[in-house]
């Protein structure tokens, strides 16, 4: 177990404002800053501004992963040192994984390291960014190659800004959801599955409340475990090494896929090698899959296409000495890390893909 990790913890809340300004005089910070994005500014910050003074510092960056870049990150060094922010003060981070990913980065590096929390506004970001510490930026069209292991303050769950989120926001927090059940348990996958399907058009957040706090807690086993990603955290990586590469493949074509769905897509391929390798069931493959597809519905990449894929993947950071590593499941829930996967392999879960969702 990392002791580090006991320094902060995770709040799921039903009264954030009161929350937020609980802590904020506990912490006494010398100054205090916001770190969000155009949207989140617009839809969500109003929602909470009481917690925070009159004529707080925020600082507001254009939405979209293309904003996810180095030159953000100088703009936000920028207005710290405009506002006089040293290593007593606080930068809060309010919006989805974005924010939390760059926010938490610049604050992690500015002096050698300022106070942060994460307020995350979206279902993805509430189970998946937002916890566990990776702080990140974009580099050379390569997802969060520059990043840190970073611990915030504190993190606040709330569904307070859920009726803000459109209906592909929710579809990619989903798919982290599926990937979180699918490492774990069988009957958390089914839970899963059974809610997107029978419930979500209900919009019935005290269910879906329920679900993310199983979600997150998947995730701090995971990361309390191994928290420098050296061993058991890999297993997190189910469904990314093919999911990165799609999100960056789609955002270089100028058609973003949202980073949930992405990895929706990349759980069907690592799955059918799953099948090839680690003799993971194949009719449950196919059944999995149904239900992704009927959830995500279709995704089409030309075979002429299949190199770039490749490449993407080959910048993926849990790569050593030029060689593809994947996290494959033997079943729902034992999953096998560092598995070492072949060109032929890739092109031939891409074609698979293509026919199954056709």
């Amino acid at each position: 177990m990392n002791t580090f990790l006991n320094k902060y913890d995770i709040t799921h809340t039903d009264s954030l404002v009161d929350d937020i300004k609980v802590f904020l005089r506990s912490l006494k910070p010398s100054a205090t800053i916001i770190i969000t994005d155009i949207n989140c500014r617009k839809f969500c910050c109003k929602k909470i501004k009481s917690a925070f003074y009159s004529g707080i510092p925020v600082f507001t960056f254009r939405s979209g992963e293309s904003n996810k870049v180095m030159k953000t990150v100088y703009d936000i060094w920028r207005f710290m040192a405009e506002n006089e922010v040293d290593r007593s003060s606080l930068v809060v981070n309010i919006g989805g994984g974005l924010v939390t990913d760059i926010g938490g980065f610049a604050a992690s590096v500015f002096k050698r390291g300022i106070p942060f929390i994460n307020i995350p506004t979206t279902l993805l970001a509430q189970i998946d960014a937002s916890a566990g510490g990776k702080t990140g930026v974009n580099f050379g069209g390569y997802k969060n190659q520059i990043g840190t292991f970073t611990l915030p303050e504190k993190v606040f769950i709330s569904d307070i800004f859920f009726d803000t989120l459109p209906e592909d926001e929710f579809l990619s927090g989903f798919g982290e959801m599926i990937k979180h059940a699918l490492i774990y348990d069988k009957s958390d996958y089914d839970e899963v599955i059974s809610f997107i399907k029978n419930d979500f058009s209900e919009k019935d957040f005290k269910k879906l409340n329920s679900l993310i706090k199983k979600s997150v807690k998947i995730k701090e086993y995971f990361v309390k475990n191994d928290f420098k990603d050296k061993g058991i955290r890999n297993t997190l990586n189910f469904g990314h090494t093919f999911g990165h590469a799609f999100e960056s493949y789609f955002l270089q074509k100028s058609a973003p896929l949202k980073h949930g769905v992405s990895v929706a897509y990349g759980i069907i391929c690592e799955l059918f090698i799953s099948v090839k390798y680690r003799k993971f069931d194949k009719n449950l493959f196919i059944k999995i899959t149904k239900e992704i597809v009927s959830i995500f519905g279709k995704i089409s990449i030309p075979e002429k296409d299949f190199k770039k894929i490749l490449e993407y993947m080959k910048q993926d950071k849990k790569n050593k000495n030029g060689m593809i590593y994947c996290t494959l499941l033997d079943t729902i829930g034992t999953a096998v890390n560092k598995n070492i996967i072949r060109e032929e392999d890739v092109f031939e879960s891409l074609y698979k893909l293509n026919t199954l969702t056709k």
